[in-house]
């Protein structure tokens, strides 16, 4: 299944599942391409050093024009929570460096160790996805990587700090077998939910 198409099918499984429309449009005034005590508040610090330690530059980070960043679903009502569906390309050595150093006490509706153990398993294939790719802030070769890894702790540390609840993740390697919107995918869906937030 085509990188995108499998995220599309599984939101779509996750919004039957818990009866709630997926927002897969929606913006926060918060949700920008950079990062800023003003909406970080007191995780600030984290995403300083995780932008530090993944060899970004801040004097261009500052500079680029600051647009708004979307994710990959959102679900309101009773949930009030991001949803981001993770392939394998977000399991890289910039995103091990990234989870680690998350604070103690952050919420998230996956397992963070587990986040770490396919980082450390995919890690040399997710590092070599689009390699060449740099960007303004990460000027070097696997530099789009590392901002993915930097965007990633966007969606994890801005919502506990801008009223949302934690951001539920699912990956690729949790929904295998998974190809189409029926009974026995809505059930497997369902069961990992309750591992999740149920």
């Amino acid at each position: 299944m085509a990188i995108g198409d499998q995220q599309k099918l599984i939101t779509e499984i996750v919004s039957k599942v818990l009866g709630e429309t997926a927002q897969t449009s929606k913006k926060f005034d918060w949700f920008l391409n950079k990062h800023s005590k003003e909406n970080f508040g007191k995780h600030f610090s984290n995403i300083d050093n995780v932008f530090k330690s993944l060899r970004g530059e801040i004097t261009a980070n500052q500079a680029k024009r600051t647009v708004g960043l979307e994710c990959d679903a959102y679900f309101g009502g009773k949930y009030n929570f991001i949803f981001e569906f993770d392939e394998y390309q977000h399991f890289s050595s910039s995103r091990l460096k990234s989870i680690e150093s998350y604070p103690t006490e952050l919420k998230v509706y996956f397992d963070l160790e587990n986040w770490k153990k396919l980082c450390k398993t995919h890690k040399d294939s997710a590092d070599k996805y689009r390699k060449s790719k740099t960007t303004k802030d990460f000027n070097f070769v696997g530099g789009r990587t590392a901002q993915r890894a930097y965007l990633d702790c966007f969606r994890d540390l801005l919502p506990e700090i801008q009223g949302l609840n934690p951001t539920l993740r699912i990956n690729e390697f949790e929904v295998v077998g998974i190809s189409k919107d029926d009974k026995e995918s809505c059930k497997k869906i369902e069961l990992l939910l309750k591992t999740k937030i149920l």
